[in-house]
């Protein structure tokens, strides 16, 4: 019985230096989620963004809700804001804007009746 665990334990000695090599390999070797080359330069951004505190502005002027989520995505050469709202009757709306020039492109989702 002794002489399986010294076995085991000689065994584990061996193994395991080899397998946190082989991942610590496979994260160095794995390339980033986003490129450099991909990453936009803070001052393209900011001349071809609006800034969020503005969107918060103009979507809470035009909307009532809570918005549950934000995204700016570059679709066909512009910039686009993708704003997902909560209405108090709780739909959610998909709201996209042009993220430079503030227009509403698209309004996807049932919309709450007016009072």
């Amino acid at each position: 019985m002794k002489d399986g665990r010294q076995k085991n334990s000689k065994n584990e000695r061996i193994l395991l230096p080899w397998i946190f090599g082989v991942m610590i390999g496979l994260f160095v070797f794995i390339p980033p989620a986003y490129p450099d080359d991909d990453i936009p330069g803070y001052q393209q951004l900011k001349d071809e963004v609006v800034p969020v505190e503005q969107l918060f502005q103009k979507v809470q002027k035009e909307f009532e809700g809570i918005i549950l989520e934000l995204e700016l995505e570059e679709e066909d050469l512009r910039w686009i804001y993708e704003v997902k709202l909560l209405t108090p009757q709780g739909n959610v709306l998909k709201i996209d804007y042009d993220a430079k020039s503030m227009a509403v492109l698209t309004v996807k989702g049932k919309r709450d009746p007016s009072p």
